[in-house]
């Protein structure tokens, strides 16, 4: 079921091909890396830590692999040119982002599902906790109201 909105013109489906983001997961990846090579995590030590993660052996060639420009074209396009184009899979890219200390797949697919963003678990008691006061403040308003109208007709409070 869709999310609802306020904005009767805008559209939370996700439109046709908008998935197909190939060269976005290659270049977020290459950015992770190089962001984790910045800290001292080199690709051998993210796929020493991923397959350390799944249980199966990963290697820095595979993450080559992903990041590659020249296998991020469509599938029948890498084909033909003798590169097989290389899909991370939902596991490997938990173990990425577990191994590279980011959720930068995550957000990448938080992201592509209509901008939606990811939250720390600190982040989302803080919402709750401003959306609780909101209400508070919303039903003290309205039982202000109502107590006006009963006064002004003459009922008690």
């Amino acid at each position: 079921m869709p999310d609802l909105t306020l904005d009767l013109f805008s559209s939370n489906t996700t439109r046709p091909g908008s998935l197909g983001c190939r060269a976005e997961v290659a270049a977020t990846m290459a950015d992770a890396i190089r962001r984790a090579t910045d800290r001292g995590i080199n690709r051998e030590d993210i796929a020493a830590r991923m397959s350390a993660y799944l249980g199966e052996k990963i290697s820095a060639g595979t993450l080559n692999g992903y990041t590659a420009p020249s296998h991020t074209s469509h599938t029948s396009q890498a084909a033909a040119s003798g590169q097989p184009a290389r899909d991370i899979s939902f596991m490997r890219a938990m173990a990425f982002d577990a191994a590279v200390e980011e959720d930068v797949l995550l957000a990448l697919f938080a992201e592509k599902r209509n901008s939606r963003k990811i939250i720390s678990g600190e982040d989302a008691a803080l919402l709750e906790w401003a959306r609780l006061h909101q209400q508070e403040k919303e039903l003290g308003e309205r039982k202000r109201v109502l107590e006006a109208v009963m006064k002004v007709k003459g009922g008690r409070k």
